[in-house]
């Protein structure tokens, strides 16, 4: 029995042996055709280490490894895990300017490790590059990542967005459009804070244009004659009790926040925006709001989708609803002697903004995770770069777009 039991042993011993070096064989040295992941390897530091430059694809394992440093300094090599950090690299300038980014959100903050820069020496480590299109030359050194186009500008002033060949190189869209990739605008949720009381508004229609573009300088003139409107800005300027755009008053106060203190006096507030492009609207819709001065809006026909829910959707008088700026005047006058039917216009004030889930604007106001995670999200989720943007193809709006001639 002694020699029956040692020689079982042995057999059994010989089968554990086979399997370690068969786990062994896999773990470490997988196949060429069913190989998807990689245990962790400790690799020696180089100078190249310091860079974490991603290892290029292997056409004998079809794996991308990347190297990382554990908290113990250890470098080592993972493919596809919860330990790899998505770089995006900001390559522009910003208005001419170098920004200053280093932003980080870790596993919890967003669904993937994500980190934004604007350290151009980080090149060779980025996942994706953005480039701000007012300053969008020279362009990212690597094509084989994903490029990202920002704007926020209207097309009509930054004419690469119209360049078919520039917009061709770019992957993804972050902007003020709100059917972007990754929508951006510069509309915020207005707050809910009560306005001042309709009894208690010394002022009608308040205007501060800063760029006078012709046609809705021209909408304005026309409007003056038949309605007393206060303008503030550069355009048809007649009252100079705001401080100039880049100016600060006495009190410390700066134009934009003078400028809505101002608001909240006035019962109307024109917010015609510099041109019609789609889904251009800017920060005066929220501005005007903010200070529960009824905006008057001369604006692209997307207007709706910023005014989500059962009472947003209702808080701005749009002037392509009239066919002349008489007609536009003596509606305003109308509700300036009627207190019912202009509150109707602030009734979100009240009763909040309502259900605006499910919406484009209603998820950038309230969203599950902030922007910058969510492109890296993306990022993670794609396979490089995808079919090029088309350009924007607007045009300068005309006098008889809004029904006006000039010089009438």
């Amino acid at each position: 029995m002694g020699g029956k039991e040692y020689a079982l042993k042995c057999t059994l011993g010989l089968i554990l042996f086979v399997v370690l070096l068969w786990q062994l064989e896999t773990n470490y040295f997988p196949s060429n055709e069913n190989s998807t992941s990689m245990i962790p390897v400790a690799v020696g530091r180089t100078e190249m280490d310091d860079m974490k430059e991603p290892v290029k694809d292997s056409s004998k394992l079809k794996i991308k490894a990347w190297k990382i440093t554990t908290q113990h300094g250890i470098n080592v090599t993972t493919e596809g895990s919860e330990t790899k950090r998505w770089l995006v690299v900001y390559w522009s300038t910003f208005f001419g300017r170098r920004l200053n980014l280093h932003e980080t959100f870790e596993k919890g903050d967003c669904p993937v490790p994500c980190e934004w820069t604007s350290d151009q020496s980080r090149a060779k480590e980025a996942d994706a590059f953005l480039v701000h299109a007012r300053d969008p030359r020279p362009d990212p050194p690597i094509k084989s990542v994903p490029w990202i186009l920002q704007t926020r500008e209207n097309p009509i002033y930054t004419p690469v967005l119209n360049d078919a060949s520039f917009m061709s190189k770019f992957s993804y869209l972050k902007s003020y459009r709100l059917d972007s990739d990754f929508p951006d605008p510069s509309v915020l949720l207005p707050g809910v804070a009560p306005p001042v009381p309709f009894k208690n508004k010394t002022g009608l229609i308040m205007a501060a244009f800063s760029n006078c573009e012709a046609v809705r300088t021209e909408y304005m003139r026309q409007l003056m004659k038949f309605v007393k409107v206060d303008s503030f800005g550069a355009c048809l300027r007649n009252n100079n009790s705001l401080v100039g755009r880049y100016g600060k008053n006495k009190q410390g106060t700066d134009f934009r926040d003078a400028k809505s203190m101002l608001a909240r006096q006035y019962k109307f507030n024109l917010v015609f925006f510099n041109q019609d492009c789609d889904y251009f609207v800017d920060a005066q819709l929220h501005h005007a709001m903010d200070a529960g001065s009824v905006p008057v809006v001369m604006a692209t026909d997307k207007l709706d989708e910023f005014l989500p829910g059962p009472y947003l959707n209702r808080s701005v008088i749009k002037v392509r609803d009239f066919k002349s700026p008489e007609l536009l005047a003596e509606y305003l006058k109308y509700l300036s002697n009627n207190e019912t039917e202009y509150n109707k216009y602030l009734e979100w004030k009240w009763e909040g903004y309502g259900d605006i889930t499910r919406t484009a604007i209603g998820n950038y106001w309230m969203p599950k995770y902030p922007l910058y995670c969510q492109v890296c999200v993306a990022i993670s989720k794609g396979k490089g770069p995808k079919e090029g943007l088309k350009p924007f193809n607007c045009k300068p709006r005309k006098f008889e777009d809004w029904g006006i001639t000039k010089g009438a």
